[in-house]
């Protein structure tokens, strides 16, 4: 039985900048996304009160 000892710190460090690269893109997405769901949202708005105004 081999005994494995502790990863390199360079490896460590590479494999937590890898997951931060990618929370990163991810919450760039999301801030991405929040303008078209903010349009989107007041379409919806927009044609509810158009259709209450054509009443």
């Amino acid at each position: 039985m081999g005994l494995k000892g502790p990863e390199p710190i360079a490896r460590i460090q590479a494999r937590e900048g890898v997951v931060e690269v990618a929370e990163i893109a991810q919450q760039e997405a999301e801030i991405a996304e929040l303008p078209q769901r903010s349009r989107s949202q007041f379409t919806i708005k927009e044609e509810k009160w158009k259709q209450k105004r054509r009443r």
